[in-house]
């Protein structure tokens, strides 16, 4: 038989080998079984057989030429390398496909449309919703339905799966706008706060509440930084430094100015190094002695006591818990009435935003302001100023508000004629009277600044402008 073959020019792998012991024959049987003489490699004294020598049918092995016992016969089982083949042109229709493509599945993106479904284009902008994406990444929503509520559509949105926490972004149908909500769909008492970082610390939020908190991250006033509430309430809180800093550049005038209703009553203006308080009248806290609140009419002059005003307020702590679950505890003051048999020092449970506190009775300090009464002595000289009007911010303590200087009206005796100029005294009745003199005494109230009397009560006392020098 043979044994010099030729040289296959395929490469050949073999997975399996199988020995065969001689016995003189020419057949033998293989352990697996094959399709072809290509599928094994056949060596006999190590000499490999040219294919052409021997045969191969299933599991059975022909070969050219006896063996015996002596001769070493091995066969390899091969594993033939995959070729590539370039189809002829034509030779694949669309027919051989079926699109949409339905039955498979991907972890990428599939074509599964009828249409284009996102655009990468060749400067590398990514489109969604659109064939011409003029940034690096752009969402058009169309007039798709709205994801959110009323005409606003959702075109991004941003989901953690710890509490279903979402950043939502979109724009309005009609009201020509955009938008960013921030909620929490299982929030478990965190609140939907939207907020802003940088370098990875916190610089502002809008709170639940649509507060605007800046360089914080409670609501409360004794932290420094900005809140800007939704009731329209601005709170500056600063440390070791002012709080509002006003700078008016380029020409004099308004630094800020005052309404009330719409209507401008006062400002705070410049003129190269003078600061004017415009519409100023300087006021002072004070309170009857038996904290009753009766009708004072406006300008009846008021004589001090020698009685301290006394203000409480309760203290106490409010732990709070943040959105990284961090526990800080703040303490906070409120204005409170003495109740009866209370003191200072007492603990009392106190309700503040509908949840109640251990809170500690304290007294504010204060060292200047005195309660007072409506003038009952002629020519007094501790008149402390004249009446404007009732703290009506304060439900539990009637304090008032005392006018002292600056300008503002004084209510005259109903006998009293006055010119301008003229100083102006206590009459003992609550009313003034012109004083005899020009000199200005310690009991003098005020000077008159025009005739004009700006109201007349019905006990026939009026009141007219004067300058205060209480």
């Amino acid at each position: 038989m043979a044994y010099i073959g030729v040289q296959p020019t395929d490469t050949y792998l073999s997975i399996a080998s199988q020995q065969i012991t001689g016995t003189g024959s020419a057949t033998y049987t293989l352990d697996y079984s094959v399709s072809n003489e290509e599928d094994v490699a056949v060596f006999v004294n190590n000499v490999r057989q040219n294919v052409s020598s021997y045969t191969v049918s299933g599991d059975q092995l022909t070969l050219g030429g006896t063996i015996s016992a002596s001769d070493e016969c091995w066969v390899l089982f091969l594993g033939r390398t995959v070729g590539t083949k370039t189809p002829a042109v034509g030779s694949v229709t669309g027919s051989m496909m079926s699109y949409p493509l339905t039955n498979f599945s991907s972890t990428g993106i599939d074509d599964n449309a009828t249409s284009t479904a996102i655009t990468i284009d060749s400067s590398e902008n990514v489109g969604i919703g659109t064939s011409s994406p003029l940034g690096k990444f752009k969402v058009n929503v169309g007039d798709v339905a709205p994801a959110a509520s009323g005409n606003m559509n959702t075109g991004v949105i941003i989901e953690s799966g710890y509490g279903s926490r979402t950043i939502n972004i979109g724009t309005n149908n009609t009201g020509g706008y955009s938008w960013i909500n921030a909620a929490f769909s299982n929030n478990s008492g965190v609140a939907d706060n939207l907020v802003l970082m940088t370098g990875a610390t916190e610089r502002m939020r809008i709170d639940s509440s649509g507060d605007i908190l800046i360089n914080k991250t409670v609501n409360n006033f004794s932290t420094a930084g900005v809140i800007l509430n939704s009731a329209g309430n601005c709170f500056f809180t600063a440390s070791g430094n002012s709080g509002v800093n006003v700078n008016r550049l380029s020409d004099d005038g308004a630094l800020v100015r005052f309404y009330q209703d719409n209507g401008e009553e006062g400002s705070i203006s410049v003129s190269g190094a003078t600061v004017s308080y415009n519409g100023f009248t300087g006021t002072h806290w004070s309170r009857l002695s038996d904290n009753s609140k009766p009708t004072i009419l406006k300008g009846t002059i008021l004589e001090s006591l020698d009685e301290m005003m006394d203000w409480y307020q309760v203290q106490f702590d409010i732990t709070e818990i943040d959105d990284e679950g961090n526990e800080t505890t703040r303490t906070e003051k409120q204005s409170y009435a003495l109740g009866d048999g209370e003191s200072v020092g007492d603990v009392i449970t106190y309700n503040y935003e509908g949840t109640d506190y251990q809170a500690t009775i304290i007294q504010e300090a204060d060292v200047k302001h005195t309660k007072s009464k409506i003038s009952d002595t002629v020519d007094a000289k501790n008149v402390y100023g004249v009446f404007m009007d009732w703290d009506n911010d304060d439900d539990t303590v009637n304090d008032m508000y005392v006018a002292q200087t600056g300008t503002f009206v004084v209510r005259m005796n109903g006998s009293e004629t006055v010119s301008k100029g003229d100083l102006i005294q206590s009459n003992g009745d609550g009313t003034g009277k012109v004083q005899a003199d020009d000199i200005i005494r310690a009991s003098t109230v005020a000077k008159v600044l025009s005739t004009t009397k700006i109201e007349t009560y019905s006990d026939g006392s009026y009141i007219v402008p004067c300058s205060l020098h209480c």
